[in-house]
């Protein structure tokens, strides 16, 4: 087992309320770690810092928790600046069709549209760029999440793809009913065909429970297919 010693940290975040200041963010200054191959195996003031194989100077930086998006979707195409610009200049249309129908997803179904049209490639090289700047920004662990497939291959694609940027997919064929699609129908098919060929590209299970997507009901027995695939 191999050790290094990081210390000449300023400020590091342990996240633990035992450990520091004794706020929730566990603040200690004037601190050090070591890992232990891929492991921190001990947290405190440098000062009582053990011995370890090898030394890493951090020259005063802060350190903090590698951020976690839990919530994103990078596999798509085309923007949907449009419809922002719609809703900021007011125009419900865009995005609603009154008070009392509830959420139109427009915008999902015209980034559906370009997502199906666009190669692997793009893609791929689209998902790339975006986690790039996730990591410049800190994150350490992303999410990706389909649902701008909505047919089975291009789900599955989507999750396939996924896959080659995290572990943590998310199955998310329940994202809209797709036009001119009985709803019913296609909860049998999120729950059904489509399921089974996207399961071995997933983690996890989520539904866009809302009005003009899918209902508490709906959502419920999607969960529970989930789950009960695995997920």
């Amino acid at each position: 087992m191999s050790s290094t010693l990081v210390t000449n940290i300023a400020e590091l975040a342990t996240n633990d309320p035992s450990v520091g200041d004794g706020s929730p963010l566990g603040l200690l200054v004037d601190a050090a770690f070591v890992i232990e191959d891929e492991s921190v195996g001990w947290v405190g003031r440098a000062a009582d810092a053990p011995a370890a194989d090898d030394a890493l100077d951090l020259d005063g930086h802060a350190v903090i928790p590698g951020f976690v998006d839990s919530h994103a979707h990078l596999i798509f195409a085309g923007d949907r600046s449009g419809e922002f610009v719609s809703r900021m200049s007011g125009a419900k249309s865009a995005h609603m069709d009154g008070e009392e129908s509830g959420y139109t997803p427009r915008g999902i179904h015209s980034t559906v549209q370009a997502t199906r049209r666009a190669s692997d490639g793009e893609l791929r090289a689209n998902a790339a760029r975006l986690v790039g700047e996730m990591t410049r920004q800190g994150i350490t662990t992303v999410e990706i999440k389909s649902g701008y497939g909505l047919t089975v291959e291009d789900e599955v694609r989507s999750l396939r793809l996924a896959s080659e940027f995290t572990t943590e997919t998310t199955y998310l064929g329940a994202h809209v009913v797709p036009r001119d699609t009985d709803p019913s129908t296609y909860v049998e098919l999120v729950t059904g065909a489509m399921m089974a060929a996207c399961a071995p590209y997933a983690r996890w299970i989520d539904v866009f429970c809302d009005q003009g997507a899918f209902d508490g009901d709906q959502a419920r027995e999607i969960v529970r297919a989930g789950v009960a695939a695995g997920l």
